[in-house]
């Protein structure tokens, strides 16, 4: 007697790993010493000559088995603004909900290869000047143009703001973030926060991030 069988391969609940990339961005300028130059505020936009100021940064898409090809980089950032409620409670919200595009990298360098970048505080204002939040929790009033925060003269973005010794609101915040676009079409954004975010090996060629984050100071 023969016995023939079949497996519908559709219901194997483990399917083969599929080819991805990843990226690691980082404050360019910073020695690479453990992971300094992706740390957060490694580096910070000044609290004067906000006009001639930037930061540097760099980042490298990877392939760890060579199968995928990023084709496009899609730099965002977004802005946290933070500030005190009617009822003295402290409150913080992403202006861009989780980041406006500010940079795209086209035609990126290959695999493992740096890619530079850099970003003022005039391109920030430039994507964020009409945001608006409702301090007193009714009426919307534009960050830039709030009159119980006055930006400082010759400044778009501000520090801390201290009343009486005490900090009642923190220093504008800014999160950056990339998407991979690779040839074939598929786009990389952020997931596998504890893994690929967050990547706890030391420092090499396979290291990734998804985001950096500075302030002003």
């Amino acid at each position: 007697m023969l016995l023939v069988g079949c497996q519908d391969e559709s219901l194997n609940p483990n399917k083969p790993w599929e080819p991805a990339v990843h990226a690691l961005g980082v404050f360019d300028g910073v020695a690479e010493t453990g992971k300094a130059n992706f740390a957060t505020n490694a580096k910070n936009f000044p609290l004067t000559g906000q006009d001639a100021a930037k930061i540097d940064f760099k980042i490298r898409w990877v392939s760890l088995d060579n199968k995928l090809a990023v084709s496009k980089i899609v730099v965002k950032v977004d802005m946290v603004e933070s500030y005190t409620d009617p009822d003295g409670n402290p409150k913080t919200v992403s202006l861009g909900n989780g980041g406006k595009v500010v940079k795209t990298i086209e035609a990126p360098a290959a695999n493992r290869q740096w890619n530079a970048f850099s970003l003022s505080p005039a391109e920030i204002y430039a994507l964020y000047k009409d945001a608006t939040v409702k301090y007193d929790k009714v009426n919307a009033v534009k960050v830039f143009e709030n009159p119980a925060r006055p930006r400082p003269a010759g400044a778009r973005l501000q520090g801390a703001q201290v009343v009486g010794g005490k900090t009642v609101a923190n220093a504008d915040a800014f999160v950056v973030s990339w998407e991979l676009t690779t040839t074939d079409g598929l786009v990389f954004k952020v997931w596998n926060e504890e893994s690929i975010c967050l990547d706890p090996t030391p420092v090499s060629q396979a290291n990734s991030n998804c985001r950096l984050n500075f302030t002003v100071r």
